[in-house]
């Protein structure tokens, strides 16, 4: 019987072995290539496109974003969704053109596909097919909080938010949650703070439909507890790289604990929502959202609700950066231990992810 003796050079040439096998099949997937407008031109993996930035891997430089506007070209094997500003969405791999400003989009057929060219300038989504080994990269999000205080009577106010969604080829998933207390000497404290989750089914022509949910304190107005659960239809008005405007109409289920009170009421409610958000990410990044959303109540007669959230967010350094939001809460009924506005100015510091 044969010993069959494995020595340590023969060891290490396995070892290197397996090392290469790993190292070409990362390096295989950097093979989608993008020329810039400068004229440089980057091997990479394309990761998406949101939002006006194109977000890829590379080897030398690890995951950097370019902004839309400065490519020229691009070429991929991979299979992608894309979607244009009219809500159009195609799929195919990206072939290689001399054509600059110009996808050329090649859509695999029974016998030999069909191409054509989309324009850049109106591509606002692109998404590979593939699923990512880690989805929370597929979450954009941000982080943030602030401190205010005045030795005078002692007023000090304390604030956090967080907020994440998630594109897909067909839904948009946003989260976002805040707090904010205040306490000053001879009044008594107050807290506000809320949790929201929309969830949009993309379809056709910029159409969607919405499934809303929140949750909210607010001792200003005299609620312990509001729960919100709701559905509706809606449709992004304007759809670029730089700018998203939508709006929403539906029904909502309200319960609302009010302060004092040991019992609930449920009530039902129509919702009128309009979101508006600016981005641009030249030097200094800056993004300006603008939430408007109107309950006008179907079971309590002449009571109508109404939320105003506006917020401009600067870069400072990378990922870090200053916001200054401005929100105002109006109930035209409010309980009797209640306000009929709240309202306020947050400065905050935040990181983005």
């Amino acid at each position: 019987m044969k010993t069959i003796r494995v020595t340590r050079s023969c060891t290490s040439w396995l070892a290197g072995l397996v090392l290469l096998g790993w190292a070409g099949a990362a390096l295989a997937d950097k093979t989608d290539i993008i020329h810039l407008r400068n004229g440089d031109r980057v091997t990479c993996e394309i990761k998406n496109l949101e939002r006006g930035r194109l977000k890829v891997s590379t080897d030398s430089m690890g995951t950097i974003y370019i902004e839309w506007k400065d490519v020229l070209r691009v070429s991929s094997r991979e299979l992608y969704v894309i979607e244009v500003q009219d809500g159009s969405r195609l799929q195919g791999t990206l072939a290689e053109t001399d054509a600059g400003g110009q996808l050329l989009l090649r859509s695999e057929g029974p016998d030999t596909g069909s191409e054509q060219f989309v324009p850049m300038a109106t591509v606002v989504w692109l998404d590979p097919l593939k699923l990512d080994e880690v989805r929370v990269k597929r979450w954009d999000g941000s982080i943030s909080a602030g401190f205010d205080t005045t030795k005078a009577n002692n007023d000090t106010s304390l604030s956090a938010s967080f907020d994440a969604r998630r594109r897909a080829e067909d839904f948009l998933l946003n989260f976002n949650s805040s707090i904010y207390s205040r306490s000053q000497d001879g009044v008594e404290d107050s807290l506000r703070a809320n949790v929201n989750g929309v969830y949009r089914g993309l379809l056709e022509d910029r159409w969607y439909w919405a499934a809303v949910g929140s949750f909210e304190r607010n001792d200003e107005l005299g609620i312990d507890l509001r729960s919100l659960g709701g559905a509706g239809y809606g449709r992004f008005l304007v759809q670029t790289g730089r700018t998203l405007w939508s709006v929403t109409g539906g029904l909502a289920v309200v319960n609302e604990q009010l302060a004092g009170d040991e019992d609930a009421q449920t009530s039902l409610e129509g919702f009128f929502n309009t979101d508006y958000e600016f981005f641009t990410y030249d030097t200094p990044k800056t993004t300006l959202t603008t939430s408007l959303t109107v309950f006008p109540s179907l079971t309590e007669s002449g009571r109508v609700r109404g939320s105003l959230d506006f917020a401009l967010r600067r870069e400072l350094i990378e990922d870090l950066f200053v916001e200054i939001s401005v929100y105002d809460s109006y109930d035209s009924e409010p309980p009797e231990e209640g306000e009929k506005n709240d309202y306020g100015i947050v400065t905050s510091l935040g990181y983005t992810f």
